[in-house]
């Protein structure tokens, strides 16, 4: 019986796991070191913009709390929204990095970037995505279901 269970519950766990969006937020990479970049090469899947980004997130996936579907001037767009460390780090990773990008991920796939115009104070960040409109709403749900998950562990 306690092997059936085990199983069982490692099942469960596998198949949560395969269906997990893992978020994060990674600042553009501004470090060169004698000519060789120390970032990761990064290319956004419809306007194939490459963007070499930090090897470690701004924010990870344990810090960001909530996501949004919100409709603004130029379309629909995403708002990330950190908790209080994830905040800070936002906070500061944009007050140096003025021009830079912020590059939202999933699953170390790029799939929107902002270019930092303003110190963000408050946690939320809002990007736009390279996905189909109709598209948007299944992500939101996946991302909130993979947060939710996140925050458990």
């Amino acid at each position: 019986m306690l092997a059936l269970a085990l199983v069982l519950c490692s099942c469960n766990k596998s198949e949560k796991a395969d269906n997990l969006l893992v978020p994060r937020l990674m600042l553009e990479s501004r470090s060169l070191q004698y000519g060789a970049i120390r970032g990761i090469e990064m290319k956004l899947p419809i306007s194939q913009t490459q963007v070499i980004v930090d090897r470690e997130p701004v924010v990870s996936e344990f810090d960001i709390i909530n996501v949004e579907m919100v409709k603004v001037d130029m379309g629909m767009a995403l708002m990330i929204q950190t908790n209080d460390k994830g905040a800070r780090a936002l906070y500061r990773g944009t007050v140096t990095n003025m021009g830079q990008r912020v590059v939202f991920t999933t699953n170390n796939q790029p799939i929107g970037a902002r270019r930092i115009d303003g110190i963000i104070e408050d946690g939320k960040l809002y990007t736009f995505i390279e996905i189909d409109d109709d598209e948007l709403g299944q992500l939101v749900l996946d991302l909130k279901a993979s947060i939710a998950e996140l925050q458990t562990r």
